[in-house]
């Protein structure tokens, strides 16, 4: 077979090389090589072996045929991209300003974008080994192909060695791509010899007679299992691999290498699938919806009910219709901490067809989830923002849940929001978008009022449940009062009632730690990060009191603490001394869950308490710990930040307390109104949702605040209303997009130079095309100082066309090519101002 040229983009290039490069693929593997495959080709004036991804299968012969190199190797068939996802992959360049290559490893998982690793080989020529290198030389010689890792374990000073070795030119490096297969496989034992046999074996009676009373055990075991792992035999019988191989030798037992699957959630306990009955309001929804999919277009729909209106079993009856009708579904979900909740509901309806993705899962559990899903194994897909690239067959519809959170917008490369990916895959399938939430962003409301979505909307809580009543206390007053405490009067006594009756509670507050800074009483210094230009965070922390007896040992708070950066991870004790003054006495300011813990466990001395925040969940299963504890009434009272707001459902919990509603107020993102609405409706609804009537306190120091009035009526629609004028009076979306460029120096005086020179630049490329733009800065960025740069910013409004992507593509490319060490950032409609 006649070989073929191919066009490909490199996987790990920067912006400015992010092209396509030719390449020619032998006869012998042309059947092999498709658009979307993945190949190994040689790369750059030392042919280093890189991945690539073949974007056109049938390039013409180019004039320089000669010149053009050959592939190595066709990976996997895994690493594959069919035409829409290999589309996909060029929309996100286009739109987030990011490589092919990092658009591609947001679809295929880390386990599958194979390493390319440099290996050593001695050279060709016949030369003398200097004495002080023959060791290594030898070593080289005798294991061709050897790593640096390798060759670091062994000798002590290898890479001085190799550099000298290349230097010398008696051997060479070279890279390639490892292929090494990502699976796991585990050791299945069973008997190779009838039961009887065994059981006479194992009895005494048999021709063979066998000495270890470990091998007796397993055939005892294996006769009463037709088949089990090696790992179960040894938990079971307490023996050694040297058992099992004595039984191998004798021919008694056979041993077969299965793939397992890594499956976390494989034992979710399976639920009755008969027992969902819709209302009438719900079903009235599902009919819209239903008319919707059926139309085999692609649409959107914003599915708009309050807190408990029974959004899920809707959604749920959806996906019901889309797989009994041989097509896959996507569920997304906002937070790691609401995916243990969600995949017990779907797992548990519809058990090995779903898959789970999120951040948490290890290498090997990923891979195994992408493979079952590759291999249509899978037909229902629940994960958080990254699952949206879930590789389903025949895709059906996509869902997205809270579909307000700023978790479904990335804010590291490639820079993209969930929905425009949902959005660019439905239209590719002609399937159905759903956004769901009780408190819609303005941006998708705005939408549907405006006919791009179907709006549907549910008013009312299913079945008897109501919504909670809500009081709003102004904290001016308590302390005043001499209450410095973060559980104002009325809550406290709400809280202890919900006590008294056996009843769960959640209290809110979005700011993790102890204190939220420390300051010096004589000048009034805050303690700051010598990193980052914010003030520390005070974290107390529980540690074993040694001078009592063990039996009797309990936790204690220590008073010293750790000041810690929430931003670069910085941490440092209390200084005895202010280093601006030297003052030695210092201000405690504000509270965080910490302090809140140790205020309810003074009043409450007895009460089990639990906090979610990213304190409380480093190991990877601490979400669904603390969750199913609390969900097991294992404690009383759930503390924490916005992790316990959205999504979850708790029959027992009666109260709810927003400890302080004021901390997102009063920032400076446009947003500030929206989040804070949603973050207290949400929270709010977690009350009442049984039979149980619920009660929320909402604490704040600006208590006739009109988005806190609004939010404590659950009246998301005149929220909306108000809200949706000022932005529109203001330019801000829905009505225009937002471009944020940063950047990012080590040298404050290169970043004052540089921002001025690019903020003229981008004047005179902007007005070249005529573009209707409002710039505004240079300015520095809210946190000037981070991690030891400095950072400054140009805000653009604009509407996003192809001529404006442009521009700031031209500008990007320019700034990559001669970064020396500094960063420039593009955001379009960033999650954060």
């Amino acid at each position: 077979m006649c070989g073929a040229y191919i066009n490909v983009h490199i996987i790990d290039v920067p912006y400015h090389a992010d092209n396509e490069y030719t390449y020619y693929v032998p006869g012998e593997k042309r059947e092999l090589v498709n658009r979307g495959s993945a190949v190994s080709v040689p790369f750059g004036a030392s042919d280093r072996q890189k991945l690539a991804i073949v974007v056109n299968s049938d390039a013409n012969e180019p004039q320089n045929s000669s010149k053009i190199k050959s592939i190595v190797s066709v990976m996997s068939s895994y690493f594959s991209l069919d035409d829409t996802m290999l589309d996909l992959c060029r929309f996100m360049k286009n739109t987030t300003l990011c490589t092919i290559g990092e658009a591609v490893k947001c679809i295929i998982p880390s386990a599958l974008v194979f390493k390319t690793k440099e290996v050593f080989s001695v050279a060709d020529t016949i030369e003398d080994v200097p004495t002080n290198l023959q060791d290594i030389y030898w070593y080289i010689e005798n294991n061709p192909r050897v790593s640096l890792q390798k060759l670091r374990e062994r000798f002590e000073n290898a890479e001085g060695d190799i550099a000298r070795l290349l230097k010398l030119k008696l051997i060479c490096k070279s890279t390639f791509v490892d292929e090494k297969e990502k699976s796991k496989f585990e050791n299945h034992i069973s008997l190779n010899i009838s039961r009887d046999e065994a059981a006479d074996i194992a009895n005494g009676n048999g021709k063979i007679k066998l000495r270890g009373k470990k091998q007796i055990e397993i055939l005892k075991l294996l006769c009463e299992h037709k088949m089990l792992t090696d790992k179960e035999i040894y938990e079971a019988t307490d023996s050694t691999k040297q058992a099992i191989d004595a039984l191998l030798k004798k021919e008694l037992i056979a041993c077969e290498q299965i793939e397992a699957s890594r499956n976390p959630y494989r034992n979710i306990k399976r639920l009755d699938n008969s027992t969902l009955v819709l209302s009438e309001e719900q079903q009235k929804a599902f009919d819209t919806l239903k008319e919707l999919y059926d139309s085999n277009e692609a649409k959107g729909a914003l599915l708009y009910g309050v807190t408990g209106s029974g959004k899920t079993s809707v959604m749920k009856k959806m996906i019901d219709e889309v797989v009994g009708n041989g097509q896959g579904v996507i569920l997304l979900v906002p937070e790691i901490s609401l995916t243990p909740q969600t995949v017990a509901t779907f797992c548990g309806y519809y058990g090995d067809r779903v898959a789970v993705i999120h951040s948490n899962l290890s290498v090997g559990e990923r891979f195994d989830t992408y493979k079952k899903i590759f291999d249509g194994k899978a037909d229902i897909v629940v994960g958080t923002r990254s699952a949206v690239f879930a590789p389903i067959k025949n895709l059906g519809m996509i869902i997205i849940d809270e579909e307000q959170e700023h978790t479904y917008k990335s804010d590291t490369t490639p820079k993209y929001l969930a929905h425009d990916i949902a959005r660019f895959r439905c239209a590719r399938a002609n399937a159905l978008m759903l956004l769901a939430s009780a408190t819609p962003s303005l941006n998708s409301f705005y939408k549907a009022m405006s006919g791009n979505y179907t709006l549907v909307k549910m008013d009312k809580r299913y079945g008897d449940a109501k919504l909670p009543d809500v009081i709003v206390t102004d904290m001016r007053r308590e302390r005043q009062e001499g209450n410095v405490n973060a559980l104002g009067t009325k809550l406290a006594t709400t809280l202890g009632k919900a006590i008294e009756d056996n009843k769960q509670a959640i209290l809110f507050l979005n700011r993790r730690g102890y204190h939220s800074s420390v300051s010096c009483q004589k000048c009034g210094k805050a303690i700051e990060c010598p990193n980052c230009s914010v003030a520390l965070t005070y974290h107390s922390y529980k540690k074993i009191n040694t001078d009592i007896s063990k039996e009797n040992a309990k936790e204690i708070m220590d008073s010293s603490g750790i000041l810690r950066c929430h931003y670069c991870g910085y941490r440092a004790r209390l200084p005895k001394k202010c280093s601006e003054c030297e003052g030695e006495d210092f201000s405690y300011v504000g509270f965080g869950t910490q302090k809140t813990e140790q205020d309810i466990e003074e009043l409450f001395p007895s009460v089990k308490i639990l906090r979610l925040d990213a304190d409380t969940t480093v190991t990877k299963a601490s979400y669904e710990k603390i969750l199913g504890d609390f969900r097991d009434k294992k404690a009383n009272v759930l503390i924490g930040t916005q992790m316990v707001t959205k999504g979850h459902n708790f029959p027992l919990v009666t109260v709810v307390g927003v400890v302080l509603a004021d901390t997102m107020l009063y920032t400076s993102d446009y947003r500030a109104a929206e989040r804070t609405f949603s973050m207290l409706t949400q929270v709010i609804g977690r009350a009442g949702r049984a039979k149980d009537h619920g009660i929320a306190i909402v604490q704040t120091n600006s208590p006739n605040e009109q988005t806190i009035q609004l939010a404590a009526r659950q009246n998301y629609l005149a929220f909306y209303e108000n809200e949706i004028k000022i932005r529109k009076a203001y330019s801000f979306p829905p009505f225009c997009d937002l471009a944020v460029i940063t950047l990012s120096y080590s040298s404050e005086q290169a970043l004052n130079k540089d921002a001025d020179k690019l903020m003229k630049e981008l004047e005179r490329e902007l007005k070249a095309i005529d573009a209707p733009v409002i710039a505004y800065g240079p300015f520095e960025a809210p946190i000037y100082k981070a991690q030891g740069r400095y950072r400054k910013r140009i805000i653009l409004k604009c509407k996003l066309n192809n001529k404006i992507r442009a521009v700031f593509a031209k500008i990007y490319l320019e700034y990559t090519k001669n970064s020396k060490g500094n960063y420039l950032s593009i955001d379009f409609n960033p999650s954060n101002l």
